[in-house]
């Protein structure tokens, strides 16, 4: 997983105690970067549009092969379509922030799963875009401290089962580690 682009997967249940833990409030809006914030990471926040923009640019770069350029652009059509097949099967995807480092671009979407007579899951999807080995590395060590200082496992095998329907479809468009296996497991 050394500077592939990943994504994780994060329930409700985490990304509440987070907020208890890193002190974000009772609504946080955007958790990633308020934590990202309290770890003292220097990042600069991308809006939609900029983080749309940063994963081109990076897709376009010289240093990124040919098949990871090709990657990187399909992740920005994938996850930034307004509408379209993708959004449909869905459901809802809304973008929540975005922040770039000098080693990563890292991306904070919610997903939105309806259930017939039952109450929508709702799910943290958290797309990591390292621009070298060294972002890859920085990067997942982030992401370990914020588990390990939560406590918490932020997605259960059930989890990982009700969100089938998101990781089929992505995974039709994308092929990304952290679609077909949870990646938690591995970080």
């Amino acid at each position: 997983m050394s500077d592939e682009p990943f994504v994780l997967f994060v329930n409700k249940k985490f990304l509440d105690k987070a907020s208890k833990v890193f002190g974000l409030g009772f609504l946080a809006r955007k958790p990633i970067l308020d934590i990202f914030r309290k770890l003292d990471v220097q990042f600069e926040e991308l809006d939609r549009e900029g983080a749309k923009k940063a994963i081109e640019e990076l897709g376009e770069s010289k240093g990124i092969s040919i098949s990871a350029a090709q990657l990187l652009k399909n992740l920005a059509l994938a996850f930034f379509l307004p509408t379209g097949v993708f959004m449909a099967a869905i459901k809802k995807v809304h973008y929540r922030s975005g922040l770039e480092t000098e080693d990563f671009i890292f991306l904070e979407l919610l997903a939105e799963i309806p259930r017939a007579f039952r109450p929508t899951l709702f799910y943290d999807i958290w797309l990591a875009v390292p621009k070298s080995e060294n972002g890859g590395q920085k990067v997942r060590q982030l992401i370990k401290n914020i588990a390990e200082r939560v406590g918490e496992m932020p997605l259960s095998d059930e989890d990982w089962e009700n969100l089938r329907p998101i990781r089929e479809k992505i995974a039709k468009g994308l092929e990304v580690k952290g679609i077909a296996e949870n990646c938690w497991k591995s970080l």
